[in-house]
């Protein structure tokens, strides 16, 4: 069984604030763990099907001061790992970003 590690191929970036993900219905989807140039991984209570495209919108609160930022991702899901008894991570591969999300995703380039 290959781990996660040798299914990404990008360096994985941590997050400095907690980054909520909500899908189309606004329900929460589960936190953004960590993500790279090209995708981003999910940690969800629930597994997500892989293979599936979805449309995110994503949500954080810099540095837990400020005003809220909220961003929208088209990903497709790529892979899923049961990461404790109790969450699942799962691998997106980014296709598409709106303006703020990017602004978002450079912030946490901070370091």
């Amino acid at each position: 069984m290959s781990s996660m590690k040798d299914k990404r191929q990008f360096v994985r970036k941590a997050l400095h604030c907690t980054v909520s993900v909500f899908n189309e219905d606004s329900k929460n989807v589960g936190v953004m763990a960590d993500y790279s140039e090209n995708g981003i991984m999910i940690s969800s209570y629930l597994p997500i099907e892989v293979g599936q495209e979805f449309l995110f919108t994503i949500i954080d609160l810099p540095n837990n001061v400020g005003n809220k930022r909220t961003g929208h991702v088209t990903v497709q899901s790529k892979w899923t790992d049961q990461i404790s008894h109790t969450q699942f991570g799962t691998g997106f591969k980014l296709i598409n970003q709106d303006e703020q999300a990017k602004i978002m995703f450079r912030s946490y380039d901070g370091d």
